[in-house]
């Protein structure tokens, strides 16, 4: 039986499973409240009320999400979050391994060390970025769980979230695009910022950050990552945008902002013989194109926070339009 109250409610218990079990869990509830309304109804078509019964019978989306997903509930993050945990934390892993492993590709590219010790800086690396990943969102994921935030608004039959629109979904790809990504360019800044080349030439290889002053403003660049990945998260599990996700976007990206001004204006971030090599070389080029090159971190800003700001009100318009 087709009804957007039975639609919405199994579209609230299945949204946030695994697709690989999602469409054969919604196709068993649709029977079971097929037959449980025939069992109450005999062959009278079932009214608003008994649609209601049956539903409140089967209890809240949250239950039956636990009873359908194989994710304990015994451990510190509970549901609806643990499943989500699992994904965002394999994600984080994925991509702290593709920058360690860049970064000691590149390190053994530059010769300073012996094969045996850039393999045990890799391995040093690897558990150390991998460590601090899993710590960061663990920590994320238990406030979540622990205080108890809700996704969406508390469950009764009367405010079950709408099955999104095509153009008000989020899509899952691309949030997990963005977690990975920022990881990896976390990883590089963090562990190997003098491999970030601002140019490469026969003769020379010049990074494009100061290292000396990248290091101190570990916990900006830090902070930035921790307020991208939390946006991203919260769009994941909540797959819409709803007024949750326009919150979180407007806090997440305020926060970003804020540490990427922060950091992008710290004096003589970008590295001096890069700047200098931009001035002898670029010197017949126009102005405009040089100063781009001489002043990167401020044009990086400008493109983050622009990024920011298309990216807040892309969510605002969708929001409202709902």
């Amino acid at each position: 039986m087709k009804n957007d109250l039975i639609e919405r409610y199994i579209y609230a218990v299945t949204r946030r499973m695994d697709h690989r079990i999602r469409n054969d869990v919604q196709q068993e509830l649709y029977s079971l409240v097929d037959d449980m309304l025939a069992e109450r109804c005999g062959g009278l078509a079932p009214s608003e009320k008994d649609i209601r019964v049956v539903l409140t019978e089967l209890g809240t989306p949250q239950e039956l999400y636990a009873r359908y997903s194989d994710d304990g509930e015994k451990c510190l993050i509970g549901q609806p979050y643990y499943g989500t945990w699992k994904l965002v934390t394999k994600i984080v892993l994925a991509a702290v391994g593709i920058g360690v492993t860049v970064s000691a590709l590149l390190e053994s590219f530059a010769g300073t060390q012996t094969w045996y010790e850039s393999v045990l800086s890799w391995l040093a690396m690897l558990w150390s970025g991998g460590m601090q990943g899993i710590g960061v969102v663990t920590i994320l994921f238990a406030v979540f769980s622990r205080k108890g935030v809700q996704l969406g608004e508390p469950y009764n039959l009367d405010n079950l979230p709408p099955v999104p629109k095509k153009r008000q979904q989020i899509s899952r790809g691309d949030c997990i695009f963005a977690i990975a990504f920022c990881a990896v360019i976390t990883v590089l800044l963090l562990a190997a910022p003098q491999y970030l080349i601002g140019y490469w030439g026969p003769d020379k290889v010049i990074a494009l950050f100061d290292t000396q002053v990248l290091n101190r403003c570990w916990y900006l660049i830090l902070i930035f990552a921790v307020a991208d990945i939390t946006r991203s998260t919260v769009r994941l599990l909540e797959g819409q945008y709803n007024r949750k996700t326009l919150i979180v976007t407007l806090a997440a990206n305020a926060v970003a902002a804020a540490a990427a001004a922060l950091w992008l204006t710290m004096p003589n971030l970008i590295n001096g013989e890069f700047v200098i090599h931009v001035q002898e070389a670029m010197a017949g080029e126009e102005a405009f194109i040089r100063n781009i090159f001489m002043n990167f971190d401020r044009f990086l800003l400008v493109v983050i926070l622009l990024a920011l700001i298309l990216d807040t009100v892309e969510a605002a318009v969708k929001t409202l339009k709902k």
